[in-house]
């Protein structure tokens, strides 16, 4: 009998078409609108394995259906770095796998940090809306003026993978670098230093903290008047690690001179208040949206189901 995969969205085709060298039947949600949850849990069940995003929530309940499926579902094969979608520890009280895509997203999600940073310091919004309109009257002086990210000190909370990659770029940029973490780490580029400091220092904050009950608004007004007026704040890690509307309010009073978005608190929606601030850049997500990145995150889904298949713990197993 052929195993079953059932994919909760469109993903490039790298897995897929491996997962099919080997004779596994594959059914995959094609519409690029994201399942809702009834919709999720309906179509997943009975299927030997799940490829799935963020926006499905695996809790107790979902695993309790997968462990009654026919077949019952053996891993959830997470198209993504965060789980704080899954309840890992359930899942693996009933045996079943829960894995995830690391590493292969570091670069990418990096570079969309470095993007924003130097969107936000040069006032690209702005310029190319400028020039859109029509109204661009040639060189100025004065006009249209952004910061230098040379000499400024740059503090990243959050050291791992992404954060450091972060880091090594910057640095290229003639960045100074400070970094939060909880572990010392044996890294010759930076200090390492409390929050509070790194808050009370930084020209430019980068976020790079997965999301847990402790990060869950880990920005929020008090962190906010902590930082250096004019200070610039970039998050591309999740949304839920800054509170937006305090966000809007420290916005409202003039504290950043930019702010650089690619997650936000309650996707897909995003606060409107944002789009009225000439100084804040918005990005739909997309800190890992390159091709190389995307195929590469759909093998690992596929090299992850075929171990379980096979009997070998995952490769990329979560717990």
């Amino acid at each position: 009998m052929k195993r079953k995969v059932f994919v909760s969205y469109p993903i490039a085709p790298a897995g897929l078409d491996l997962l099919q060298q080997h004779n596994i039947e594959i059914t995959m949600h094609a519409d690029h609108v994201p399942l809702t949850q009834p919709e999720f849990i309906r179509q997943f069940q009975n299927h030997d394995a799940v490829i799935m995003t963020l926006g499905e929530q695996v809790h107790s309940d979902v695993i309790e259906l997968a462990l009654r499926g026919n077949p019952p579902t053996k891993i959830f094969s997470n198209y993504g770095v965060g789980y704080n979608n899954i309840d890992v520890a359930y899942a693996k009280s009933n045996h079943i796998f829960i894995t995830n895509t690391p590493d292969v997203l570091t670069d990418a999600t990096a570079d969309a940090a470095l993007l924003l940073m130097l969107a936000v310091a040069r006032r690209f919004r702005t310029a190319e809306h400028l020039i859109r309109a029509g109204k661009f009257q040639g060189w100025s002086t004065l006009k249209q003026l952004g910061v230098d990210l040379n000499g400024k000190t740059l503090g990243i909370v959050g050291f791992g993978r992404i954060g450091q990659a972060v880091a090594f770029r910057a640095k290229a940029f003639g960045m100074e670098i400070i970094y939060t973490k909880r572990t010392p780490l044996e890294l010759r580029i930076g200090k390492q230093v409390s929050f509070e400091t790194l808050l009370r220092t930084s020209d430019v904050v980068s976020v790079h903290t997965p999301l847990t009950g402790e990060t869950v608004h880990l920005f929020s007004r008090r962190e906010f008047e902590m930082m250096k007026p004019n200070a610039i704040l970039i998050n591309t890690s999740r949304g839920a690690v800054i509170d937006e509307k305090a966000l809007v309010v420290a916005l409202r009073e003039g504290k950043f001179f930019g702010v650089g978005l690619d997650v936000y608190e309650q996707e897909p929606h995003v606060s409107p208040e944002l789009f009225t601030f000439e100084n804040v850049v918005l990005l739909p997500h997309i800190g890992a949206a390159t091709t190389e990145t995307r195929n590469r995150m759909s093998l690992i889904c596929a090299e992850n189901i075929l171990d379980c298949f096979n009997s070998r713990t995952p490769r990329n197993l979560v717990y």
